[in-house]
């Protein structure tokens, strides 16, 4: 018979609104594994999902839920009309899913990338990880810099 105990840990707790902000400049240890800055961990599961930025840019790594709502809202964006029999839409939504990795956030608070990820995206060695809202985003330091640069939040002011 379940102990009271069993019973209450089974209860699912609702989960706490994620807001992830800034930006941490970090290395990409030789087996490909990423250390989580400790305000992310503090507030992130152990299970995230990591995929690559739909023009490979980036790696965004969400909470599994969190990944899921940005999927469904992509497709919602590009398809307002969403019909379950419509191929390319299928073929869009299986893409943005295959290229989606789940990985353990393990207890010395890292994530590993595989290589092919890090491959298509350009990280080598050097990041930098920037909280991005539900998401943080993994990026090659220099190809950060670069799009930085480009970025003129001047314009907010026009």
């Amino acid at each position: 018979m379940p102990q009271a105990a069993d019973m209450e840990a089974a209860v699912e707790l609702p989960r706490a609104e994620v807001d992830l902000n800034g930006e941490f400049h970090l290395k990409v240890d030789g087996k490909g594994r990423v250390t989580l800055p400790a305000k992310f961990r503090k507030v992130l599961s152990k299970d995230l999902v990591v995929t690559l930025e739909p023009t490979d840019e980036c790696v965004y790594a969400f909470e599994a839920p969190d990944f899921n709502q940005w999927v469904e809202r992509l497709m919602d964006g590009a398809f307002p009309e969403r019909r379950e029999n419509d191929r390319v839409q299928e073929r869009t939504h299986r893409k943005l899913k295959s290229r989606a990795d789940s990985v353990e956030v393990d207890s010395a608070g890292r994530i590993m990338l595989s290589a092919d990820t890090r491959a298509k995206c350009g990280i080598a060695k050097d990041i930098v990880l920037v909280g991005n809202g539900k998401r943080f985003e993994i990026w090659d330091a220099e190809r950060y810099e670069a799009m930085m640069d480009d970025v003129d939040l001047g314009l907010l002011f026009t």
